[in-house]
């Protein structure tokens, strides 16, 4: 059994936690912030800076993603994986994109597609900057996946 000088210190420690989680300056409680998990739905996500920090993680999982995508020593099967993964990450970042927009943010989605549409204009039509190939249904091949059979 604990001694009566520990438990006050345990609860003096319990105390000093709850202070700081609930009050949103504290650096505890912008800690516990970041290490949030992305919600499934964008629409569950009512403020536009957490909606833009949630867009950002994906952005940066997908380069992760496309980075590894370019050893073409991965067996097909992983390297079939990281591809669908890539699209279901973009096909997310629309959502979050359109729930960004929703909130009185930047309008991402008709950006990217304006930048797009001007890469496309210089390399002539063909593929942009070399990163994927448009499959059917908007999904597209990134990396060693434009080199698999069956694309």
């Amino acid at each position: 059994m604990a001694r009566p000088e520990e438990k006050a210190q345990a609860m003096l420690n319990k105390w000093v936690r709850m202070r700081d989680e609930s009050d949103p300056t504290s650096t505890l409680s912008r800690s516990l912030l970041h290490n949030q998990k992305r919600p499934h739905l964008a629409s569950k996500c009512e403020h536009r800076a957490d909606a833009e920090r949630f867009r950002n993680q994906i952005i940066r999982e997908i380069s992760d993603k496309v980075a590894k995508i370019q050893n073409e020593g991965l067996g097909e099967h992983a390297i079939r994986d990281l591809n669908d993964g890539i699209n279901k990450l973009i096909r997310e970042k629309y959502h979050w994109n359109r729930r960004i927009r929703e909130l009185g943010g930047k309008d991402y989605n008709r950006e990217e597609r304006r930048a797009m549409a001007q890469a496309e204009q210089e390399d002539g039509g063909g593929d942009v900057q070399g990163l994927s190939l448009k499959g059917s249904g908007g999904y597209r091949y990134f990396g060693a996946a434009k080199d698999l059979p069956g694309v």
